[in-house]
């Protein structure tokens, strides 16, 4: 190659590398503000769908309804599905069930974008169950207990209502998604804000978001803490738990059937990052055929629960129950069964499809 030529390319590859350097910040700045734009948005909706909740039924929603045995039902996050835009999810929530019960799983396993962190992936829980990166004020939110806002005496663009948390992620499903905010934001994983931002933003109880930076006076951080109503420690208490979250993933497979039935099955698996089966449970899909109608919005597109598989479940007999007996043939029935009896010695013993 001539020298002038080497010359020249190497005053290229220089000034290309020159440009990379330079447009490298203003790109990384420019996804940076994307995502806080994001981020903002998802908690504005959220505030929406509160205020919504709250001109329908008078008041806020429980931050958690729990049973008088101590049995955890469902948490503010899924009171207000409806108004964000989720009535399918919303009426495949079994009220009557507790949330990790598996004819539940089928709502919590999917991930909400509105309840997470602009393109940050955190995965699932060890359970299976998506999670959130925002929680309520405990004050707000708490156990078998509605607020007013006539209650917030303070006035509601001085009182905060959710936020952005900075670790020891929970299920959106969860019952107990509050978290005292504290005085100083991205101070461990039990506080409030993102590292990547250096900062927060906080849902005001009047519906409108704000950015707190890491520099925030502890002053001002206390006195949204304190702002009224005060709720007791009882209202507040939430078990000493810490959910597992990693790259877990439903898997699922398809089952033998008649191709012209109604229904489509599968069955769907989850499991841990290197694959291990954890629990599974048997679904189905209605079918929609050319000039049927959908009975709610959103049906013909998720599978709906027919059956949890366990280490112990009779699997013949469970299946037996369904309509996928109906809708396959024997020698189809037996090749599911045999299917399934394979994943079911795979799964740990003792381990019936609840969160660890």
């Amino acid at each position: 190659m001539p020298r002038q030529l080497r010359k020249d390319l190497g005053i290229m590859t220089g000034v290309f590398l020159l440009l990379i350097a330079l447009l490298s910040p203003a790109i990384q700045y420019s996804r940076t503000q994307a995502r806080l734009s994001m981020a903002k948005n998802n908690l504005k909706q959220m505030g929406l769908a509160l205020h919504n909740y709250h001109d329908c039924f008078g008041c806020f929603p429980p931050g958690g309804v729990i049973r008088q045995d101590g049995t955890a039902m469902h948490g503010w996050m899924t009171r207000i599905l409806p108004f964000l835009d989720a009535n399918p999810y919303y009426n495949m929530v079994k009220y009557e069930q507790p949330w990790v019960s598996p004819e539940n799983i089928l709502v919590f396993e999917n991930q909400r974008l509105d309840f997470q962190i602009p393109e940050r992936d955190m995965g699932l829980t060890s359970g299976g169950y998506a999670i959130t990166c925002s929680m309520g004020n405990p004050n707000l939110l708490h156990r078998n207990h509605s607020v007013r806002l006539r209650e917030i005496t303070k006035g509601s663009s001085h009182t905060w209502i959710a936020g952005e948390v900075a670790g020891n992620f929970q299920p959106w499903g969860y019952p107990f998604n509050w978290r005292p905010l504290g005085t100083k934001l991205c101070d461990g994983p039990d506080s409030f804000g993102q590292l990547i931002w250096d900062g927060a933003h906080l849902l005001l109880a009047d519906g409108s978001v704000h950015f707190y930076s890491t520099e925030t006076a502890p002053e001002i951080l206390q006195a949204l803490t304190e702002a009224p109503p005060i709720a007791t420690r009882a209202q507040t208490a939430v078990p000493a738990r810490t959910f597992t979250i990693g790259d877990y993933y439903w898997d699922p497979i398809d089952l033998q059937s008649d191709p012209q039935g109604e229904r489509q099955y599968i069955v769907k698996v989850l499991r841990s990052p290197s694959g291990v089966p954890l629990k599974m449970s048997v679904r189905s899909k209605y079918i929609v055929r050319p000039g049927g109608e959908l009975e709610y919005k959103g049906k013909g597109a998720v599978f709906l629960f027919l059956a949890h598989i366990g280490p112990q479940t009779d699997i013949a007999s469970t299946l037996k129950a369904t309509t996928l007996a109906k809708e396959s043939t024997p020698a189809q029935f037996e090749s599911n069964v045999k299917l399934l009896r394979a994943l079911q010695q795979e799964l740990p013993a003792g381990r019936e499809g609840s969160e660890p």
